[in-house]
């Protein structure tokens, strides 16, 4: 996937969960994670910019249990 793809992925609804984590060295307003943010702000996708939160987001779900039940019309 190109630089170009992944905002407009965003944007088409494809993406719903990113991960992007800073870029050393290069200046905002031309990074790639910048855009990806961007689209994901504009586009109201869940980003997580830290690994420690993706994490606990994680250890989180591990945990987690769902039930599923019928409702009895």
């Amino acid at each position: 996937m190109t630089s170009f793809e992944i905002p407009e992925s965003i944007r088409q609804g494809h993406i719903a969960y990113i991960i992007n984590t800073s870029e050393v060295g290069a200046t905002r307003a031309e990074s790639d994670g910048h855009k990806i943010r961007q689209a994901a702000t504009e586009n109201n996708a869940t980003i997580f910019t830290s690994l420690d939160t993706v994490r606990v987001l994680l250890d989180v779900l591990e945990e987690t249990t769902l039930t599923i039940s019928t409702i009895d019309a």
